[in-house]
Parts: C-alpha cells; sequence; structure tokens
C-alpha cells in the first residue's frame, strides 16, 4: 500500500504493485533507439558480450534518478558518441488494480518518467510530458516502493563484489530499505534529532536558568541593601529626632531643676524677711526696755548689760537676716535670668525638634543618642550606594526566573517523553530486524548449502542505529562459516553468498521492480545453474514482482520467461525478444 505525497499527492492509500511496461532508449549509449518491451513476471536480458544488455538496466536506473553510475563519472558520459544530448523513458503501468490506480493522482493507465540528459551536464526529468523536479520524481517512486540506488533492488554488473565490500552498516541499510523499514530508522532518527535539539534547548534552558538564578541572587541581595540602608536610615531619622528631643528634655529637666532652686530660694527669703521683721521688733521693745532701765531709779548694772547683750545677739540676728537676703536676692535675679534663658532655650529646641517630627518620649542623655547616631551612621557608610530600583529590578529577575524554570521543568518532561519515544522506537525497530533476519538466515543457510556452503547472518550494534551492522557469515567446502570479506573469500564465494543473501530476502523485499545484472561472470558452469535455477524459481514464486536477469550465458528453457536478446550491430544495439 502507498500514499503519494506532494505535486503528485494522493488523498487514500492505495495498491503500490505496479511494473514498467517499456524502456526508450534515445542515444543513450550504445543504443541509438531502442524499445524495450518488459513483461510482469521474469524478464531475462541476454547477449553477447559488449551488445549492449547492461545498458538498458542503466537506462532504466537514470530515468529513474539513480545518482551513481559505475559506466560514467558524469552523465552526460552516457550520451551516444557524436550526439548531445539523450533521452531515456520508462513507462510505468498505472492500469487499476481491484478498481483503483497505484497512483490515483494520475488519472491515466501509463505513468511515463523521462530523463534528458546534454552534453553540456545538465539533465531534466518530465512525467508525462510535464516538467518535475528530481526530488518530485523521487518521492512518486519511493512511494511505489522503487529505490533504484538500493543494491538489493537493483544490482548493476560487478556490484556484487561491491555489495560483499560495503561496509556493514550500510548492508543493514540497504536491507531496511528493500524491506521497508527504512522509514523506522528514520521514525528513530527523527526521534533522536528531536531529542537531541531538547537537550540542545535544555543545555541552553539551563545556562538561562543559571544566569537568571545568578541575576535573582544579585538582585536580591541589592534588595537586602537597600532594605537594611532604609532601615538604617529610618533608624537615623528616628535617632535624629530622638536626640533634638532629647536636647530639649536636658533644657526642660535644667528649667525645672532652676525653677525649683528659684523657689526655695524665694521660700528662703519670705522666711529670712519674716524674721528680719520680727528680729526688727523685738530690737525695738528691747531698746524699749533699756531706755526704761537707764531712766528709771536706781541702775541696775546686771539687768541692763543683760538688756545689751539681748540688743547685740539681736542686732547681730538681724545682719546675718540681713546679709543672707541679699545673698538670696542675688541668686534670686541670677536664677531668674538663667530660668529666662533655658525658656528660650527650651523653645527654640522644641521648635526644631517638632519641625523634625512629633515628640519623642526619651529617657537617654544627648551622648547616648549620639553615640548610637555614630554607629549607624558608619553602618550606612559601610553599604555605599545602592540601586534604588532594586525591588523592581529583583521582580523582574525572579519573575523570569519562574518563567525559565517552568519552561525547563517542561522540557524536562518533554526530554523524558521523547527519550521513551527514542527507546519504543528503537525496540520496534531491533524487534522487525531480529524478526526479519530470524526469517531470513534459515533460508540463507538453505540456498548455500544447495552449492555447498553454510551461512547464517547476524545483528551487530542494535543498541544504536548508527552503528548497528549486518554481518553475513559463509563458509565452504566443510570449512567453519566465517564474516563475509574479500580478503578471505574468493570472487566466486562472495557471489554465491551475496546471491544467496538478495535470494533469502525477496519475499520481505517491497519493491515492485528488482534486477540483477551479470552475476554469474565468477561462478563455475554447475554453480552458475544452480544460482540461475534458484532465481528463476524465486523470481516465479514471486509472480506480482517484476525481475530483470542480464546474463551473457545460455538462456534455460523455462516457460513464462521473457527473453530479450540485444546484439550490436554496426555499433548499434539492436533489441529483440521472445515474449512468454
Amino acid at each position: 500500500m502507498v500514499k503519494v505525497h506532494g505535486p503528485l499527492e494522493e488523498t487514500k492509500t492505495v495498491l503500490r504493485r505496479v511494473h514498467i511496461r517499456e524502456v526508450v532508449l534515445e542515444n543513450f549509449m550504445s543504443h541509438e533507439y531502442s524499445r524495450v518491451k518488459i513483461s510482469r513476471g521474469i524478464n531475462l536480458i541476454t547477449g553477447p558480450n559488449g551488445a549492449g544488455k547492461s545498458s538498458i538496466l542503466l537506462g532504466i536506473s537514470v530515468a529513474l534518478g539513480q545518482s551513481y553510475t559505475e559506466r560514467g563519472e558524469r552523465l552526460a558520459d552516457l550520451i551516444r558518441r557524436g550526439q548531445d544530448s539523450a533521452r531515456i523513458s520508462v513507462v510505468l503501468d498505472n492500469s487499476p488494480i481491484e478498481g483503483e490506480r497505484p497512483v490515483r493522482s494520475i488519472p491515466l493507465d501509463t505513468i511515463t518518467i523521462t530523463r534528458y540528459i546534454k552534453r553540456t551536464g545538465e539533465y531534466w526529468h518530465y512525467v508525462n510530458n510535464r516538467f518535475r523536479t528530481k526530488a518530485e520524481v523521487d518521492q512518486l517512486l519511493r512511494s511505489l516502493g522503487i529505490n533504484p540506488n538500493n543494491l538489493l533492488i537493483v544490482m548493476h554488473q560487478n556490484m556484487i563484489e561491491e555489495f560483499a565490500a560495503r561496509d556493514d552498516s550500510e548492508k543493514l541499510r540497504m536491507l531496511e530499505d528493500a524491506v521497508g523499514l527504512s522509514s523506522m530508522r528514520e521514525r528513530i532518527l527523527q526521534a533522536a534529532a528531536k531529542l537531541s535539539s531538547l537537550m540542545g534547548e535544555v543545555n541552553t534552558v539551563r545556562k538561562a536558568l543559571e544566569e537568571a538564578g545568578a541575576s535573582v541572587e544579585y538582585w536580591k541581595a541589592e534588595v537586602e541593601r537597600l532594605t537594611r540602608k532604609r532601615e538604617l536610615e529610618s533608624r537615623r531619622e528616628s535617632l535624629e529626632l530622638e536626640y533634638l528631643y532629647s536636647l530639649a528634655r536636658t533644657t526642660e529637666l535644667a528649667l525645672k531643676r532652676k525653677t525649683e532652686l528659684l523657689e526655695r530660694v524665694r521660700s528662703e527669703l519670705s522666711s529670712l524677711r519674716d524674721e528680719g521683721a520680727e528680729v526688727s521688733e523685738q530690737l525695738t521693745s528691747r531698746r524699749a526696755a533699756l531706755v526704761n532701765l537707764l531712766r528709771g531709779g536706781p541702775l541696775d548694772v546686771d539687768a541692763v548689760m543683760k538688756e545689751v547683750d539681748v540688743l547685740i545677739e539681736l542686732a547681730s540676728r538681724k545682719g546675718v537676716i540681713a546679709y543672707r537676703s541679699d545673698e538670696l536676692e542675688r541668686e534670686r535675679r541670677e536664677l531668674e535670668k538663667e530660668i529666662r534663658a533655658l525658656e528660650r532655650e527650651l523653645e527654640e529646641r522644641i521648635r526644631i525638634a517638632s519641625e523634625r517630627g512629633p515628640r519623642v518620649e526619651t529617657s537617654r542623655e544627648p551622648s547616648e543618642v549620639q553615640e548610637e547616631l555614630r554607629f549607624v551612621t558608619l553602618q550606612l557608610s559601610s553599604i555605599g550606594t545602592v540601586i534604588q530600583e532594586a525591588e523592581e529590578m529583583y521582580f523582574m529577575a525572579d519573575s523570569k526566573f519562574r518563567g525559565i524554570q517552568i519552561k525547563a521543568e517542561e522540557l524536562e518532561q518533554n526530554v523524558k517523553k521523547a527519550l521513551e519515544e527514542v527507546e519504543h522506537r528503537k525496540r520496534i525497530w531491533r524487534e522487525k530486524l531480529e524478526e526479519l533476519i530470524g526469517e531470513v538466515s534459515p533460508v540463507y543457510d538453505e540456498i548455500l548449502s544447495s552449492v555447498g556452503g553454510a551461512g547464517t547472518i547476524r545483528l551487530r550494534g542494535l543498541e544504536d542505529p548508527s552503528t548497528a551492522r549486518l554481518e553475513l557469515y559463509v563458509g565452504f567446502r566443510g570449512n567453519p562459516a566465517t564474516l563475509l570479506d574479500a580478503r578471505t573469500h574468493s570472487g566466486g564465494e562472495r557471489v554465491l553468498a551475496t546471491l544467496g543473501f538478495l535470494l533469502a530476502v525477496q519475499s520481505r523485499v517491497k519493491s515492485p521492480f528488482r534486477a540483477v545484472d551479470e552475476f554469474d561472470v565468477h561462478l563455475d558452469p554447475l554453480n552458475r545453474e544452480r544460482m540461475m535455477t534458484m532465481l528463476l524459481e524465486t523470481a516465479r514464486r514471486h509472480g506480482d514482482v517484476q525481475y530483470l536477469i542480464i546474463t551473457p550465458g545460455r538462456v534455460p528453457e523455462m516457460d513464462g520467461i521473457n527473453v530479450i536478446l540485444v546484439q550490436n550491430v554496426s555499433g548499434r544495439s539492436i533489441v529483440t525478444g521472445r515474449s512468454p
């Protein structure tokens, strides 16, 4: 089944079994103009060496877009001598099969793929007389299961040797392509590419996450510095306000003390005045009493002396009171002056402090507040310049970090899923290959045993498609089977091993068209006959597949074979044939 895409796009899956109706060679190698009818089933091209047999297969491959030719380094070298251009056309049968055409987008019974080659090196394709790019032609052929570059589908002259010499990894890729498993490898590679791309994204996102995390930490530290500076600035402002009110409080306390002292002085002055008045009254009374003693009868000296002592004591007391009163009066005046100064100072300090802020109650001395203020100022100086937009920058950096973190988590999940997808596809691919080789290897050994040999097919390195390889082991004349190698096995042995493998995989090859050119040149007559018989029997078993076999040897007498005879007459290839 096949689905065609692109310019020749098909909208539903259809049958892919098509066959080549005809090949037209114009000015191609030794063919001036040849029309080669090819039947469904077995087509055997025979004729003498140099007649142009291989040119037919080469022409088919070139028309179908083969990128490599052994006979010419350039396509222009395939143009018939003396001509400027060549044209090769392959006519495919597009007749309905079970009511549907192989390529539904082309509503015709035939699809003609034509390739023009110019001596200048230019070439181009037409499909039913409409220009198509080589990519479009390749896509059409892939949809039909035809790949002319695969040696297991089209094996040109001497390519049996080349297949044996190919890298074992390449052999496996050819087998996958021939049996329709190459899409599995492609899906693995696609999944691996997706995984690789995701891993690249993960690395990029991890780096971005690391940078974003560093940015968050940087701005977090800047926010902490900014916050600390704001706290210290707020504390400094608070301390400065406290300091101002502590100065006012100091003045208030001093004013209170002076006021209390003034009250005591005033109270003492008042007491002294009262005491002085009392002493003055006593002095007046005593003076009067002394005068009466002196004016009265006989002089009483003792009484007079007593009164004099009292007067002296009262006078002394009065002098002391007067002296003390003078001192207190001076102190009163000084205190009143100081109080007025303190009141003015307090008023000014309250004004200055109130301009900075509301009243702050404090019990600390200004020196104590000032000491803490100096410490806070030193801490502020140690912080240095801060970025005022640090908080905004931190929130932006944190938001970016969280966004990248979410993306990283999503990518990790996608990587996990992609890895599971790769492993799932690898497992299916391995199982299919192991199933295939499990089926093909006994057939391979059976084919080789018919020509006196033994063989087995092994798969290696299936853990990774890039290292996976297909190993063919073969042994003849009783020797143990060893890895097929140009240095170990003779040319005939390599031919038998390769043909045995080619025949063993025929039941699983998806291409509707297969070809092999002169496989028997290194074989002895017996083995040639055996391998030819097996090849023809294999082809007969797959009646819906078109086989093209080229041989210069004797053609076996078998029914149902389209024999195409090629001869060279005067430098021109002439094609005749016998239909089955």
